[in-house]
């Protein structure tokens, strides 16, 4: 085979790495959580209820058990601050109405023993999705913005859960 030939099956890999990489796509390997956060208390603070359901459900799906106790000697608590959003302004309309908004939602959290102390963290994980139609009605606005937070917060949950795999157990 020709020189030219063989550069010629290097384009189309090139393109489709380059577009799966442009649209977020992240090779990710199988979830290895630290034998000690098997098993993990749970503190949630104020968070939006789709959140702490979905944080459940990731950690359940990680094979990581949550326990509604104090922590013991060898327990340790997933402690999850409040939620922190950011929204910003990405386009207006011509009459200076807000139409498209861009949130970042973030969580910090830290692994912390049966005295309170931090073992790990405070480690911050976060995620953004892009709000459209924010100049249309209250209730259309309102109702899509549910949405779009539900959906996000299912991210963030997954964000935090892979993120402790690099726990140093």
């Amino acid at each position: 085979m020709s020189l030219q030939l063989r550069s010629l099956w290097f384009i189309p890999i090139l393109v489709v790495t380059l577009l799966l990489s442009a649209c977020g796509f992240q090779l990710r390997g199988e979830l290895n959580v630290p034998a000690p956060l098997q098993t993990l208390v749970v503190s949630l603070s104020n968070h939006s209820q789709d959140f702490n359901r979905d944080l459940r459900i990731a950690l359940a799906q990680a094979g990581i058990e949550t326990i509604d106790a104090e922590p013991s000697a060898n327990l340790y608590e997933l402690k999850v601050n409040p939620l922190n959003t950011e929204d910003t302004v990405m386009a207006r309309a011509t009459d200076n109405d807000i139409t498209q908004v861009q949130r970042r939602i973030s969580a910090t959290y830290f692994i912390r023993n049966e005295t309170g102390k931090a073992l790990w963290g405070p480690r911050t994980v976060s995620t953004s999705i892009m709000l459209n139609n924010q100049d249309a009605e209250q209730s259309i606005k309102t109702a899509y913005n549910a949405e779009q937070m539900q959906r996000v917060s299912r991210q963030l949950a997954e964000e935090l859960v892979y993120d402790l795999n690099y726990a140093p157990f």
